[in-house]
């Protein structure tokens, strides 16, 4: 072999040796390292079951409302798949494991996020809200891109859309993905407890702002009036609050916005930012200027047959003096605290005849008109500025 010869193959063999050896480490890398790490995540927990299929093998509510799913082309805009990475637990919830696809064959990871991730529903919102949200997506987030799918829904007798078996079947769905970790969520979607430190001046700069964010987050449920006639109306149950009824010091609605009202259709907003909270806070707030200006200090014998009334027929759901007892805080959703809003008499009679459809208030029977006024005048004498607002 010619001295040439050797000085061509030479860069050749180098070239195949480095080519083979890159295959080798990647191989090893890409694909034996990641195996020694993920068989340590294939094991389920206790007891788990096949969500999708009974105990016969026929399909669950939850196996229909996948193959609805993968048919509606849902995966298209929605992933469900949680990454380690760039805060996604933080915006989604417990990154997702090995063991959750076990049953989930094909997968519906997806590979993009038009819409938010799903892997984590479970207890992120309410059935009712799903439906709202399938039949007018605006109706519940007012700037979603997300089309409206009016065949997965009937005619009621009074000629209104009602959910049909495959949007029943899809919520069914939706509401097991990731339920074994659904006390993480709904704990972090819907923080117990907050500190509330201070909040800015007042100005019309701030109202401005807080209007254009009703616009963009609220007004589909809430209506564009206020009165809680929104485009969700018909599904929503507890409606929503009728917010030209009652007044809130920015303080409580700062809560409300960063608790979210866990057992309805009301989600947290914790992750909208404090400016922005508190500009919707003032907006909001100054909406029930009108029933704070009419309030009034009713006489002392109204508010003590108030009072009776109250104690025997309210105070071991609202509290003693307002404040809802602990173990009714586990009620979904809790009873209101008293204290930290004034209600309009008309809306506080108006509960007290027929209740609070979708929540655990109930109408209270046999009061005569004389004695709901004296009921709602004692209620109304509970509230307290700022019992939050600290």
């Amino acid at each position: 072999m010619s001295n040439a010869d050797s000085k061509v193959e030479r860069p050749l063999f180098v070239a195949l040796f480095a080519g083979v050896g890159c295959f080798l480490l990647s191989f090893v890398a890409m694909g034996l390292a990641p195996w020694t790490t993920l068989s340590s995540g294939l094991e389920a927990p206790p007891g788990m079951k096949d969500p999708y299929h009974d105990e016969n093998g026929e399909l669950t509510a939850a196996g229909r409302g996948r193959k609805i799913y993968m048919s509606e082309a849902c995966w298209h805009c929605h992933s469900q798949f949680v990454r380690p990475v760039a805060n996604e637990p933080w915006r989604y919830g417990p990154k997702s494991e090995a063991w959750e696809a076990m049953f989930d064959v094909p997968n519906t990871y997806g590979t993009r996020r038009i819409g938010p991730d799903l892997a984590r529903e479970a207890g992120r919102r309410t059935d009712d809200w799903h439906f709202a949200h399938l039949l007018d997506p605006r109706s519940t987030v007012p700037r979603s891109v997300m089309p409206p799918y009016p065949w997965l829904f009937d005619r009621g007798p009074d000629g209104k859309p009602q959910p049909g078996e495959k949007a029943k079947d899809l919520v069914a769905y939706l509401q097991s993905l990731g339920s074994a970790f659904k006390q993480q969520v709904e704990d972090q979607v819907y923080p117990r407890e907050i500190r509330i430190t201070g909040s800015p001046v007042p100005s019309d700069l701030l109202k401005e702002r807080g209007a254009e964010l009703y616009a963009h987050h609220c007004v589909g449920c809430h209506g564009e009036n206020h009165d809680g006639v929104g485009r969700a109306a018909d599904f929503l149950k507890p409606s929503a609050a009728n917010l030209n009824t009652r007044y809130l010091p920015r303080g409580e609605v700062y809560r409300v916005l960063y608790q979210g009202v866990r057992g309805s259709a009301m989600p947290s907003y914790h992750d909208m930012g404090e400016r922005q909270l508190w500009a919707l806070a003032q907006y909001v707030s100054d909406l029930g200027q009108p029933v704070r200006a009419a309030a009034r200090v009713d006489r002392a014998d109204v508010l003590a047959r108030g009072r009776e009334i109250y104690s025997k027929r309210c105070a071991s759901c609202h509290g003693e003096f307002g404040e809802v007892p602990q173990a009714m805080l586990n009620m979904r959703p809790a009873p209101k605290d008293l204290r930290t809003r004034l209600y309009d008499t008309d809306y506080l009679i108006g509960v007290v005849r027929m209740g609070r459809p979708g929540t655990g208030m109930v109408p209270t029977m046999g009061l005569s008109a004389e004695e709901e006024k004296d009921l709602a005048a004692y209620v109304r004498s509970m509230f307290k500025e700022n019992v939050h607002d600290r």
